[in-house]
């Protein structure tokens, strides 16, 4: 009885140390690495873009040519176009975001041309970009005997309305014809729905009196 006990208790002493902690059945989990996952990246990065942005409030107007100065706002830099398309990174500023981000997030931002036009680009709150258009009719210039004055709205509803008044007749080197004035707007409509998506029309032009 005895040999049978004591021959129990060695088969089961080594069968605890074939089974321990060190054995090829029980190694160790290998510990996740401290590098973060491209998702996650991409958030923060997207974080900090957005921090970049005022918040602006609604009905919001936009008249272009009073963009004069940057100097209040943030500064657009390459590290961020991933999340907008912009040719000149360095000369592109952070203009504002669109209120109540609980659907998307809606970014104005400034790109350069012969005066800062405003961009609309929405996001989801990830940082995958949704859509995004030019807001500017684009009519405004310097030429002789050319004036305009373009605004931009976006009102509660999200819909937007683009135009631009302008004043134009002919020239030669005596000068501007006034004889000739043509006084027209060119203008689009559109909006951003609850999916983020922006629809605008083309540019249209109308006479006025």
């Amino acid at each position: 009885m005895c040999k049978i006990l004591t021959l129990f208790c060695f088969l089961l002493i080594i069968g605890c140390k074939e089974d321990n902690a060190n054995s090829k059945h029980h190694k160790k989990k290998p510990v996740a690495g401290k590098t973060a996952s491209p998702d996650v990246a991409k958030r923060v990065s997207f974080g900090k873009f957005v921090k970049k942005f005022r918040t602006l409030s609604l009905p919001l107007t936009i008249k272009t040519l009073d963009i004069q100065s940057t100097s209040a706002l943030r500064r657009v830099t390459d590290k961020d176009t991933s999340f907008i398309n912009s040719g000149y990174p360095n000369e592109t500023w952070a203009y504002g975001m669109l209120p109540d981000t609980s659907e998307n997030i809606q970014l104005v931002w400034l790109t350069p041309a012969e005066i800062y036009t405003p961009v609309l680009t929405t996001f989801t709150k990830g940082g995958q970009k949704i859509s995004e258009k030019h807001l500017s009719v684009g009519g405004c210039g310097s030429d002789c005997c050319f004036t305009c004055d373009e605004y931009i709205y976006i009102r509660e509803d999200r819909s937007i309305y683009s135009v631009d008044s302008i004043k134009s007749c002919t020239c030669d080197e005596s000068g501007p014809k006034k004889s000739t004035m043509k006084k027209y707007i060119r203008f689009m409509t559109g909006s951003i729905g609850q999916d983020g998506r922006i629809s605008m029309t083309g540019v249209q032009e109308k006479k006025m009196k």
